[in-house]
C-alpha cells in the first residue's frame, strides 16, 4: 500500500507532503517521482499534473488524486486508469484566492494602478471615481471558490452575477446560465472574472466574440487556466481599449515569453499562478480521507466526472 507522489512548483515540495501524510497515515509508504520503484505497489497517485505512461505497470492503483481544484494537469494523459479521480478543495486555498479576487477588483474599481502610475510621476491628483452604481461583478465558475469570491464582492457593495452550463441555486448571486445565457451575462459584467474548470469546451471561450459583448467600462481578472482566454485576442482588445484592464494569474503560454507585450501593458498586471496555491498543511487533511475512504470502499471526497473533465 503506497503513495507515490509527483511534485509540481504549484502544490508544494515533496517533502512537504511526506511530512503531512505522515502524520496522518504513518504506516503508508510514500515515494517521489521519478522513484516509482515497482509500479504494482503504487495504489494512489498523487500529483498536479500527468503524463502519458506515468501510469504504466500500475496494476493495483485506487485513485488518483488531483493537489489542486482543476484536473486538466491529470488528463495531460491519455491513458489515466479507469479509477476514482478526485480533486482538491481546501479552505485555506479558497481563503487564499479570496483575497487575491477582491484586492484585484478593488484595485480596478479604486484605480490604484492609475495613482500608483501618478505617484512614480510626483503627480498628487485626484482622479474621477467609478461612476456606475453599482458596479457589477461576473463570476465564470460558481463552485465553491466562485460563490465564495461572489458573496464577499457581494457583502462589499457590487452586483454580482454567476454563469453557470445549466441553472442552479446560487443563493445571493443571480444565476445565469447557457448559451442562452452567455452574451447578456457577459453584457452586464464590468469585472469578469473567470473561474473555469479547463476543457475542450472551455478552451478559447474568453475570445473576440466573447469580449465584445462586454459593456464599455469592462476588466478581465483570469484566476483559472491560461488557455480559457484567447491571449492574442485579448492583447487587441486591451490595445484597442474593448478592455480597460486585465489582472493575470494564469497565461497561455505560462509563463508567457520575455518579449511578450502582455509583459509591458501598462494596463495589466500578472501574477505567477499563485492566486491560490495548494498548502501541503491543510490540504493533506482532505488527502488523507480519500485514502481512508478508499481504502474501506466508501465514496470519495470531490470525485471529479470524466465525461465534464471537472
Amino acid at each position: 500500500m503506497t503513495i507515490l507522489f509527483k511534485p509540481d512548483p504549484v502544490v508544494g515540495g515533496a517533502e512537504a507532503w511526506r511530512a503531512q501524510l505522515a502524520k496522518r497515515l504513518p504506516d503508508v509508504p510514500f515515494r517521489v517521482w521519478p522513484d516509482v520503484g515497482d509500479p504494482a505497489d503504487i495504489h494512489f497517485f498523487l500529483g498536479f499534473k500527468a503524463a502519458t505512461g506515468d501510469f504504466a505497470g500500475m496494476t493495483n492503483l485506487k485513485a488518483v488524486l488531483a493537489t489542486g481544484a482543476g484536473v486538466d494537469g491529470i488528463f495531460l494523459a491519455d491513458d489515466v486508469p479507469d479509477v476514482a479521480i478526485a480533486r482538491i478543495i481546501d479552505p485555506w486555498m479558497t481563503e487564499q484566492m479570496a483575497q487575491w479576487a477582491l484586492y484585484v477588483v478593488l484595485h480596478f474599481y479604486r484605480r490604484f494602478g492609475d495613482y500608483q502610475a501618478q505617484q512614480s510621476e510626483g503627480d498628487w491628483n485626484e482622479l474621477e471615481p467609478w461612476r456606475a452604481a453599482p458596479a457589477r461583478v461576473g463570476m465564470l465558475g460558481c463552485g465553491e471558490i466562485g460563490q465564495e469570491i461572489g458573496q464577499r464582492l457581494g457583502h462589499i457593495g457590487f452586483e454580482v452575477a454567476g454563469w453557470t452550463r445549466s441553472a442552479r441555486d446560487l443563493g445571493e448571486i443571480e444565476n445565469f446560465h447557457g448559451e442562452n445565457g452567455f452574451a447578456p451575462f457577459l453584457a452586464r459584467s464590468n469585472f469578469l472574472i473567470c473561474l473555469l474548470p479547463l476543457t475542450k469546451d472551455t478552451t478559447g471561450l474568453l475570445n473576440a466574440a466573447a469580449f465584445s459583448h462586454l459593456p464599455e467600462e469592462a476588466y478581465l481578472i483570469n484566476m483559472a487556466r491560461g488557455r480559457i482566454v484567447h491571449t492574442d485576442d485579448l492583447v487587441t482588445a486591451l490595445d484597442s481599449g474593448r478592455i480597460k484592464g486585465a489582472f493575470l494569474d494564469v497565461t497561455e503560454p505560462e509563463p508567457l515569453p520575455e518579449d511578450h507585450p502582455l509583459w509591458r501593458m501598462p494596463n495589466v498586471r500578472i501574477t505567477p499562478h499563485n492566486s491560490g496555491n495548494t498548502n501541503a498543511d491543510t490540504a493533506a487533511d482532505q488527502v488523507a480521507e480519500n485514502i481512508r475512504r478508499a481504502l474501506a470502499d466508501e465514496p470519495l471526497l470531490n470525485v471529479v466526472e470524466r465525461g465534464r473533465g471537472y
